[in-house]
């Protein structure tokens, strides 16, 4: 057995400590009773009696009792109240006066910084105006070729207004009209003009250019109004395997071989040697335009214009103006306008889509533009291009209700002409594309 607690309640018996004012279990007032203490004896040991072979006999030293004087425990514990309260406040002020020496030495320090400040912000100035000039150097050094097409541009046209409105004093003062009129030589002009006239009403010439291109792909050119309208920009908009490029690559491929007209395709993603061979396998080969279309890629144009000074944007337009010089071409293909973006460097928005469209028509040129933008909606902040373009040919993947997927293609727009905004769907049987209204059990 356990031996019991030295000090316990006199009521019930709970143990209890010899400064605890009232019992655990049932409360009783210990100041009130006097707590005894319980004397044990350990005299012996009692064994098992059924055991007693296996242990051996063990004889144990009387313990003496232990009194114990239950002091008055109310007193002790206001005092050691008192105690810890003192010890806390003389922590206290310790703390309170390691502070003080702390804010002490700061404001020393602060006293003996404020003589330098003065010293210390002058290099920290010059820092920033080192700085600045720096910058502003880059700036300059970066932008200077750009400032210095534009002044060149700039001088050019203030050249051209300076000989308008001398142009225009001399006509309003008669300077123009100098030498008097040979009306012997007006006469035969005059004669002249009426023969060509007559001969003109008397049998009127074919009609060779009706100002369309016309693709010969069934059913395109009555989608389109007839055909693209010639010096127009289109914008060829789709996603991943609509076939933008084999679409582009076949007009300017008919035209080639049917109207002899001379056509440049620019690849800016793909070799042009990939290129030709894909469209042979289409029933392209580029042989039967007899050279009056051309594929390039960035690669050709490299070699092409090595001695050419200035940025991507500037190299890669005048490569083009240079080929069409050299071939005078018609109709011109860029495939594509995010490629261009990409290694011009440039950043493009609207203005700048504006002028290089502006500069295309300044050539005289038909331009088919590969767009890889796939927003079903049109972002004039972002998509510019929509806007500016004459017109917009979309092409997309269009899932059926039994899995299948069909390339669709409609005219979004073109100036001009009277269109089909309507879906088409657009097949290619490995020679030439068709144009059949969708069969759709579903409305697009």
């Amino acid at each position: 057995m356990l031996p019991r607690s030295r000090f316990e309640c006199p009521r019930c018996g709970y143990g209890v400590r010899p400064r605890d004012e009232q019992c655990g279990r049932c409360g009783e007032n210990m100041n009130s009773a006097v707590t005894k203490p319980v004397e044990d004896t350990y005299s012996a040991v009692r064994l098992n009696k059924m055991k007693v072979e296996e242990c051996s006999t063990m004889r144990i030293r009387s313990v003496e009792t232990i009194p114990v004087a239950r002091p008055d425990s109310t007193m002790q514990f206001r005092s050691d109240s008192l105690e810890r309260r003192e010890k806390a406040l003389v922590e206290k002020e310790r703390k309170l006066e390691a502070l003080a020496e702390s804010l002490k030495e700061r404001s020393q320090k602060l006293e003996s910084l404020e003589g330098t400040k003065t010293v210390e912000e002058m290099p920290e100035r010059s820092d920033m105006d080192e700085l600045r000039q720096k910058v502003r150097e880059d700036l300059l050094r970066q932008f200077q070729p750009e400032l210095e097409a534009l002044q060149s541009q700039l001088e050019v046209k203030e050249a051209e207004l300076e000989e308008a409105w001398l142009r225009t004093r001399m006509l309003e003062a008669g300077e123009l009209i100098e030498q008097p009129v040979d009306q012997e030589e007006l006469a035969r002009v005059t004669e002249e003009i009426f023969q060509e006239l007559r001969s003109q009403v008397d049998s009127p010439p074919g009609v060779t250019d009706t100002g369309l291109i016309v693709t010969k792909i069934p059913k395109l050119d009555e989608v389109m109004g007839g055909g693209i309208p010639r010096g127009h920009t289109i914008l060829f908009n789709g996603a991943p395997g609509t076939m933008k490029s084999t679409l582009t690559y076949a007009i300017l491929y008919k035209a080639a071989l049917n109207d002899k007209t001379k056509g440049l395709y620019l690849s800016l993603g793909q070799s042009s040697r990939s290129i030709i061979r894909q469209m042979e396998k289409m029933g392209m080969p580029l042989s039967a335009t007899e050279g009056r279309l051309v594929v390039a890629d960035l690669k050709g144009m490299r070699e092409s214009m090595s001695e050419e000074q200035g940025t991507w944007r500037d190299v890669l337009l005048h490569y083009v103006q240079k080929m069409q010089r050299e071939m005078e071409f018609k109709i011109f293909v860029l495939d594509s306008l995010e490629s261009f973006k990409a290694i011009t460097e440039h950043s493009f928005n609207r203005q700048d889509l504006k002028d290089l469209f502006d500069w295309f028509k300044s050539l005289g040129i038909t331009v088919l533009v590969v767009s890889e933008n796939i927003s079903d909606e049109w972002n004039e902040a972002n998509q510019g291009e929509a806007y500016l373009s004459d017109g917009i040919m979309e092409l997309l993947m269009h899932e059926m209700n039994d899995s299948r997927v069909q390339r669709w293609m409609r005219c979004v727009k073109m100036r001009g002409m009277n269109t089909d905004p309507r879906y088409y769907s657009v097949f290619h049987d490995g020679k030439e594309f068709n144009l059949s209204l969708p069969l759709s059990n579903q409305p697009f």
